[in-house]
């Protein structure tokens, strides 16, 4: 399905795009002569993983009570408002985490700490994406690059003493993963995001937040 023509505000997709009503009430219209639309946006949903305990986490159809702004911008649970609809191009996976201090491996040793946390997190785990009741995809972690976030180097005069920031990916919004053909979410259907590792993993860093997000267009009415 091509994308709606944004440039006058107007629409070149059918159906969903048009609604009848009696013509009598279209003087009252609050929407611009039934117009719609479409600018870049993204929709974003974080849930906690638990170390040695997590096994699945799911994303946009869970209700986030008092989440403060960067946690989600979901307007309603598990679907787009009516007469919003979107269109996904890409999807991003977002490990938030700061700055964490560990002891030092020895020589030939695995490095615990946050950038193996980062690790085992991307090797294991799976992103599926249900739209209605049907699956559209699945990816594992590692193809699902963030596209964005901190970016520095640290150091420590502590011969025993390894500091570590780690997330996946470099901090530039063109590594990101695109879908081959995006795919286009109507207003009011059910969708969401789920996270699976085959097993429980143990983090060294503590329990950190996932965040999901999905970038494309919105179309949303002209008012």
């Amino acid at each position: 399905m091509p994308p709606a023509n944004g440039g006058n505000g107007g629409s070149s997709l059918p159906g969903i795009y048009t609604r009848d009503f009696p013509p009598q009430y279209r003087k009252y219209d609050t929407q611009f002569e039934g117009q719609k639309e479409v600018l870049g946006w993204s929709w974003w949903d974080t849930a906690l993983f638990t170390s040695a305990v997590t096994t699945q986490l799911n994303f946009f159809n869970v209700a986030r009570v008092g989440a403060t702004p960067d946690v989600t911008n979901m307007e309603i649970v598990g679907q787009l408002a009516a007469p919003k609809a979107f269109l996904l191009r890409a999807i991003c996976v977002f490990i938030k985490t700061r700055p964490f201090n560990t002891t030092a491996a020895a020589d030939n040793a695995v490095q615990t700490g946050l950038f193996d946390d980062i690790v085992q997190l991307m090797n294991t785990g799976v992103l599926r994406l249900t739209i209605g009741n049907k699956d559209y995809g699945s990816w594992p972690l590692w193809k699902l690059l963030a596209g964005g976030g901190p970016h520095g180097l640290m150091q420590t005069g502590d011969i025993d003493v390894v500091a570590q920031w780690a997330n996946f990916g470099l901090p530039d919004n063109r590594v990101v993963y695109t879908l081959t053909k995006p795919l286009f979410i109507a207003p009011q259907i059910n969708f969401n995001v789920n996270l699976a590792w085959a097993a429980a993993l143990t983090l060294d860093a503590g329990n950190p937040n996932i965040c999901v997000l999905l970038d494309g267009d919105l179309v949303r009415p002209v008012q």
